[in-house]
């Protein structure tokens, strides 16, 4: 009898100084506290925004009064995930529809509530160390986000923003509805399964409206 074999697939950025920051915040600095040379060890001080390279926003990060991701039950960033392939489909500034998600292999509505969605659109692999990882990508028509807040998902990945300009208004239907976003992955064009389990759990920032985290494709063949 066969074997199942397990095949996880990195969809994390590095988390490092190459990687574009939102246009405001700072680029990640790390600094040696002690050297090797000097101490005899290693120690390193970080700069970073929370919402810079692979990360997830919590409701906080657009409420005042929603929870925080440390709050989060750990049960919504793993589980059964579909994939959204809209590379032939997305093209950049425009906003996605219902029929483009549709059209990108979405199953049924009622396979997608209480599970998660992944929205390839391979915009960040190719950006994330230059200037256009913020500029002038693909986004959702704000319909087609309270389509997938009504069908039930449980935290919506991707590697391009839901939104394009202030004041974000995809980003407050999803998490004023709770929902995760899983933002700024890459590699995804090595899942080629149309369903795996994401793995997708932040650090535990305490009081964080947001958090980096590593994200993985798990697949069994």
């Amino acid at each position: 009898q066969r074997r199942n074999v397990i095949k996880l697939i990195d969809l994390t950025m590095p988390f490092s100084p190459s990687v574009t920051p939102l246009d405001g915040h700072p680029r990640i600095s790390m600094e040696p506290i002690t050297t090797h040379d000097a101490d005899g060890r290693s120690n390193t001080k970080v700069v970073f925004s929370v919402h810079t390279s692979t990360h997830i926003d919590a409701p906080q990060h657009f409420y005042a009064d929603g929870i925080t991701i440390d709050q989060m039950p750990l049960e919504i960033f793993c589980g059964k995930t579909f994939v959204c392939d809209l590379r032939q489909i997305a093209q950049p500034g425009k906003a996605l529809t219902v029929e483009d998600m549709q059209a990108g292999g979405m199953p049924p509505d009622d396979h997608l509530h209480g599970n998660r969605v992944l929205m390839h659109a391979n915009w960040a692999a190719p950006r994330w160390k230059g200037s256009g990882l913020y500029k002038g990508n693909m986004y959702l028509a704000e319909e087609t986000a309270h389509w997938l807040v009504d069908i039930g998902i449980v935290a919506l990945a991707m590697d391009f923003s839901v939104d394009s300009v202030y004041p974000y208004p995809c980003h407050q239907i999803f998490l004023g509805a709770g929902i995760p976003l899983i933002e700024n992955l890459i590699n995804i064009d090595q899942i080629t399964v149309s369903e795996f389990t994401l793995l997708a759990f932040p650090i535990k920032l305490e009081g964080g409206d947001g958090a980096p985290a590593r994200v993985l494709a798990w697949i069994d063949e």
